[in-house]
């Protein structure tokens, strides 16, 4: 914690600063932004607007009409629960507003993830190591998305908290976060493979007749998933993939498709930073995956081959990795390899001074509502 609270602390005053100069050069969205804000008003004035309606952008928007009034829209259905549904609770039980409701579970998830992955870390390899990671984490060109109003620091908290108490063997809590993890993003569903994993060689070191039920944990992401997809076709809801190509113009294809796609037009992309940028994120997952497979074990290195068959799978025409880079932040051993090898002061240097340009690049972009994301 005395690592990891100044490491949170730092990358929430840099973003709300920088939100701030962007709020100063641009307080009101351009016109033809408005239709984005389905119906919502916009947050634009005072400290709330400099503060809290920055951030209200893209996806937010989604998360904030189930904040406020539940799944009333189609598109919303699209956008996983317990994320915007723990802002809900908040939003009742204080009377802040939505927004701020956001902003503090992002906040505070944020915070949990990266003092999970410092300890995860350290019980594998040491504190230096574990100390690198968190900043690998915290500087990564698309981790300003942790910070954002979007739920991928509660999705990498619940993963790797999950993963901790696999490793511990308390196997009704990993069960319960497992579920929770589900609940949260559809990216929680390689977690499965570690869990797998880890329920396989407890297995094969105890002899307690009922030591089997383990397996049952490595189902919990996607019984989480399953009931949220359940729910919505109570609710008669389109199919999820319907919502995806209709709405958001995303459609699913085979993972070397859009993979083909991306080398076919990546050279008429070169001097693109988010082009650039998911293309070194690209090659870091499969780096990590080699990586992981060599110095850690299998269930890691099988969980980022998930991950990345995952994140390939949906696509957009002109882009095929076009959020690549948000996606992949739950793949947490990128962190734990980039850790590792920035062991001289003049990697240190290089990766920190990369990453924070690329997130300066990448913040600028989304906050101008310029780049989704």
């Amino acid at each position: 914690m005395r690592f990891s609270l100044p490491v949170w602390l730092a990358a929430r005053l840099l973003t709300t600063l920088f939100g701030f100069w962007i709020w100063k050069l641009r307080p009101q969205p351009p016109a033809e932004i408005m239709v984005f804000y389905e119906g919502l008003q916009p947050i634009t004035e005072s400290w709330r607007g400099m503060f809290f309606g920055i951030w209200q952008r893209w996806d937010t928007v989604y998360y904030q009409t189930i904040v406020e009034k539940g799944y009333v829209i189609e598109k919303s259905s699209a956008f996983f629960p317990l994320y915007p549904l723990t802002a809900r609770i908040l939003f009742r039980l204080t009377g802040l507003g939505s927004l701020e409701c956001l902003y503090l579970v992002s906040t505070l998830a944020y915070l949990a993830a990266i003092v999970l992955l410092y300890a995860l870390i350290k019980e594998k390899f040491n504190s230096t190591i574990a100390r690198r990671s968190v900043m690998a984490l915290a500087v990564f060109p698309s981790s300003f998305f942790f910070l954002a109003l979007y739920p991928q620091g509660l999705g990498l908290a619940l993963v790797l908290f999950a993963i901790l108490l696999a490793e511990k063997r308390y196997w009704f809590g990993c069960a319960i976060v497992s579920w929770l993890a589900g609940l949260t993003h559809s990216t929680a569903l390689p977690l499965s493979l570690i869990l797998l994993a880890e329920a396989v060689i407890f297995i094969r070191q105890n002899t307690h007749p009922w030591r089997c039920v383990a397996l049952l944990v490595a189902g919990m992401p996607a019984l989480g998933i399953g009931l949220f997809w359940a729910w919505r076709i109570n609710q008669n809801f389109p199919p999820i993939i319907t919502i995806l190509t209709t709405e958001f113009d995303r459609y699913p294809a085979p993972p070397w498709n859009n993979l083909l796609n991306w080398v076919a037009m990546l050279p008429h992309h070169l001097l693109a930073p988010d082009w650039l940028i998911n293309s070194i994120a690209l090659i870091l997952t499969i780096a990590s995956i080699i990586w992981t497979g060599r110095r850690i074990s299998i269930g890691w290195a099988l969980y980022q081959v998930a991950l990345l068959i995952m994140v390939l799978g949906i696509g957009v025409n002109y882009d095929p990795l076009l959020s690549y880079n948000r996606y992949i932040l739950s793949g947490f051993p990128i962190f734990t390899m980039l850790g590792w090898w920035v062991n001289t002061p003049v990697k240190r240097l290089i990766g920190f001074t990369l990453g924070v340009f690329g997130q300066v690049i990448l913040l600028l972009l989304f906050l101008l509502w310029v780049w989704v994301g």
